[in-house]
This record gives C-alpha cells, sequence and structure tokens, in this order.
C-alpha cells in the first residue's frame, strides 16, 4: 500500500471514529514531507476530537508553519480560504481567567477559523475555547484588541426577519412584559429589528460599533442610529424595549454591558437576548460540526446556565426563554428588572 492509500485507509477510519488507528497511520506517515503537514492537521482534529486541545493548537499550527498555503490545498476554489497563506501569528489579548469568576479556566475544544465559509485573516487561523467549570461557560483564550475595526462589509436588510421581529415584539407585549413604545437596540447590524418595530409604531433607536451599519440605518432607511459601544454610551434616557439580537457573545465584558442595560431599562421594561449556547439541542446534535465554534468575532459561548447567573449578578430575571426560530443553536431570552416585579 502506498503512502496515499495510506492517507486514504487513516482518513476512512477517522470518519468512522476509529481514531485511534487513524491516528497510528498518521503518525507513520508523518516522516514524509509531502504528506507531513496533511497528517498534522488531521492528527489536531482527532485530538480535538479525543478531548486533548492543547496538542490540537500545537499540531494545527505546526501544519500551518510547515505548509504556509495549506489552507489552499483543503479548502475548494470557491471557499474564501483557498487563497489563505499562513504568515506567522498575529499579536492577540489572552484570556485565561473566566471573565465572570476570574477562576482560572481549562482548554476544552480548538478549532481552525479558516474552514469557516468568511475567514477574515485579521483573526489568527486557530481558535482555542476555555470552559469555566464553575460559571458553566465558555470564552476564547485569544482574540483581536479591536475586533470591529475591520467589519465594514456592507449588509442588505433581509425583508424575511421583519415578521421575526414582529413576533419577538408582540409576545413582550402580549405577555406584559413592557408596554411602552420607547425601543432601544444594541447592535442595529442591517437594521431588520428597527424597521420592524418602526413599522409597527415603537419610537426606536439604536447603535452599532460598526459605522458603515449606522450609515445605511440613517442613510438607506431615514432611521434614528448611532455609532457607540454599549459599554461606552452616555445618556440620560431610558427605554421600555431593549433589544440585544447577537451581541453579548461579541462583548469582551458581557458583565459590564448588562449592568448598563439594566441602567438604560425603564422598571416597567424589558430586555430581549438572543446568543448561541453550546448547550442547546442543535449543538448536541452537531458536535464539533457546530459551525459557532469557528465563529472568528465570537469571545463568549453561553450556556443557559451561564446567561442566567449572568443576569442575576445584574438585576434582571428572566421571564421568557425560545430556542431560535432564526438560528437553532441560540437561545431567545426576555429578562425584566428584579426589584422592579414580584
Amino acid at each position: 500500500m502506498n503512502i496515499q492509500e495510506q492517507f486514504t485507509q487513516a482518513q476512512s477510519l477517522m470518519a468512522q471514529k476509529d481514531y485511534g488507528a487513524a491516528a497510528e497511520i498518521f503518525v507513520e506517515l508523518q516522516i514524509y514531507p509531502a504528506v507531513a503537514p496533511f497528517c498534522y492537521y488531521q492528527l489536531a482534529t482527532i485530538s480535538n476530537a479525543t478531548g486533548d486541545p492543547l496538542t490540537a493548537y500545537d499540531l494545527y499550527y505546526k501544519a500551518l508553519e510547515t505548509m504556509p498555503n495549506l489552507a489552499g490545498q483543503l479548502c475548494g476554489d470557491k471557499h474564501s480560504s483557498h487563497t489563505y497563506v499562513f504568515q506567522g501569528k498575529k499579536e492577540e489579548k489572552e484570556r485565561l481567567h473566566c471573565p465572570f469568576c476570574a477562576k482560572t479556566a481549562t482548554p476544552r475544544w480548538c478549532y481552525p477559523l479558516l474552514e469557516a465559509q468568511g475567514y477574515n485573516a485579521f483573526f489568527n487561523p486557530i481558535r482555542m475555547w476555555m470552559y469555566c467549570e464553575p460559571c458553566h461557560h465558555m470564552f476564547a483564550r485569544h482574540f483581536p484588541e479591536k475586533l470591529f475595526l475591520h467589519n465594514t462589509n456592507p449588509r442588505k436588510a433581509n425583508p424575511a426577519f421583519f415578521s421575526y421581529y414582529s413576533q419577538i415584539l408582540g409576545n413582550i407585549r402580549a405577555r406584559g412584559f413592557a408596554q411602552g413604545m420607547d425601543l432601544f437596540e444594541i447592535g442595529i447590524g442591517a437594521s431588520e429589528c428597527l424597521l420592524a418595530a418602526r413599522e409597527i409604531g415603537y419610537d426606536a433607536f439604536g447603535i452599532d460599533v460598526i459605522e458603515r451599519h449606522v450609515e445605511d440605518a440613517k442613510n438607506l432607511y431615514g432611521l434614528n442610529a448611532e455609532t457607540a459601544d454599549i459599554n461606552e454610551y452616555k445618556t440620560g434616557r431610558q427605554w421600555d424595549v431593549i433589544i440585544m439580537g447577537d451581541v453579548l457573545e461579541h462583548v469582551t465584558d458581557p458583565e459590564e454591558a448588562m449592568k448598563k442595560v439594566n441602567t438604560l431599562m425603564k422598571d416597567d421594561g424589558a430586555v430581549w437576548i438572543s446568543t448561541p449556547s453550546f448547550e442547546s439541542a442543535f449543538s448536541a446534535v452537531a458536535g464539533h460540526n457546530d459551525a459557532m465554534r469557528r465563529q472568528q468575532y465570537h469571545l463568549n459561548y453561553f450556556s443557559r446556565e451561564s446567561l442566567y447567573a449572568l443576569l442575576d449578578r445584574c438585576g434582571l430575571m428572566p421571564v421568557d426563554y425560545h430556542i431560535s426560530s432564526h438560528y437553532n443553536g441560540s437561545m431567545e431570552v426576555v429578562a425584566v428588572k428584579t426589584q422592579s416585579r414580584p
């Protein structure tokens, strides 16, 4: 059996999850320069799948250092990473302690970001997720100092989401979580929620850290919006409804953000939060194929337990939980002020 046949056999064993037998073949083949980087990469995948993310991290980078254009060999010519060439690790912040309890966390998963369609070389190509057992929370070990400065791609509003947000806002009113019509959205994205809220009759306003999103909201749709980071935003105003769709996972300090939300919300108001859950039903089925584990822009990966604990620390109480119809791996939670409700 020649080298290529042995490599193909090992890949087949991997597909059958016979990781031990596959690893033995890859280890034997790594002495051959032509296939060595591919062997390192597959051994990294096996290490992660068998609970050794630290070894996976080292092997992924060994593969890229040995063959900088490896992504072009692994990804098809229509994949965004097809032309990617590794030029060494970029300097990034490192976080080893839980953002909530400050205890030392343990490495849990390690994945190549470059496998995801839309990978941006602004980020290092490998992502390690750390796990805090007391808080039941995941967070990225490394991330850029300025996460959003490079993200200026235009996004058109998707009309398919108008009904989605209409149902969310209708549920908040019908369930009596908030009756007022002042709405504040944190992270407006392509403006779908603001557009739907305005049609329903809300006095809608939003902020986003990406200036392009704000410019489009104002210039294309005549919406009221401002470029700002929630943790730095200053105002004397309060709102009845606050919307945070797919925001918390991007925030360096989620606790600071939610405490700020508490001050911006009226006593009889409500906040709606959507964020991926690593314990979702979807993630349980998808396992290592869950795309959220390869999401370059995410810094935190919540569980229901860690999100509820965060809300409690910030004086907020969850009153509604849904599996998102927008992304099955996300949870949607409505919370109100703890002290303002019986």
